[in-house]
């Protein structure tokens, strides 16, 4: 047969591939899970297993690289752009919460694409960081949160490219207008109720004394 051969080389050389991409699939769900429980730590303020997790990801994005290594395309196919996002977020979200410098892409060993998505997912994080923020009373935090979910916007707003260059970016900086306006009005009503509060406490505090100090004065007058 005149493709016997042809054919035979072709088969081999997809055999590798699918056997690399079931490698990529596998390393991808390993990313996407440790991150993810990367991302719960940080919400609880367990840093360290946070980084724990992520040491983790990362050792799993380090295998997939290296199954790509020969298959390149698998890079913006299958599950690894998704395992890339998540990896970028958890990684951003931590350097975030710790007012630490944020990772660029060569950093993470990711393309710029998952990143600029991951940012975007990452200050969606910031607004469950920032409620989290209220209910402890550190409203200053809170504005903290909301301002880097401001300026990610703000930047992410401004990368107006198709689908087609960076996939779902758009829509998720949709979501994130929206996100930023309720958060800005919840922390707003918050700073607000806290001032309150304290004014009242003030207030209260105040009354209390000027009772103790007519008490004391009308004893001394006795």
């Amino acid at each position: 047969m005149k493709f016997e051969g042809i054919i035979e080389e072709i088969a081999l050389s997809l055999k590798a591939k699918d056997a690399k991409r079931e490698e990529i699939i596998s390393q991808s769900r390993e990313i996407i899970r440790r991150s993810g429980s990367a991302v719960l730590s940080i919400h609880r303020g367990e840093f360290e297993a946070a980084e724990e997790s992520l040491r983790a990801a990362k050792a799993a994005l380090e295998g997939a690289l290296h199954a790509c290594k020969d298959f390149h395309e698998f890079y913006y196919t299958g599950p690894l752009p998704q395992a890339f996002q998540e990896y970028a977020e958890a990684t951003i979200l931590l350097s975030l919460v710790r007012d630490q410098e944020v990772p660029k892409p060569a950093e993470l060993g990711i393309p710029p694409e998952p990143y600029l998505t991951g940012v975007a997912d990452a200050a969606g994080e910031l607004r469950r960081y920032a409620l989290d923020s209220i209910r402890k009373d550190s409203i200053d935090e809170a504005w903290r949160a909301l301002e880097l979910m401001e300026e990610a916007y703000t930047l992410l707003k401004a990368m107006d490219y198709p689908r087609a260059v960076v996939p779902n970016l758009r829509r998720k900086v949709d979501v994130m207008r929206r996100l930023v306006e309720e958060t800005r009005g919840d922390v707003t009503i918050a700073h607000q109720g806290l001032l309150i509060r304290r004014g009242i406490e003030r207030a209260s505090a105040e009354m209390e004394g000027r009772k103790e100090k007519g008490a004391s004065g009308g004893g001394e007058g006795a």
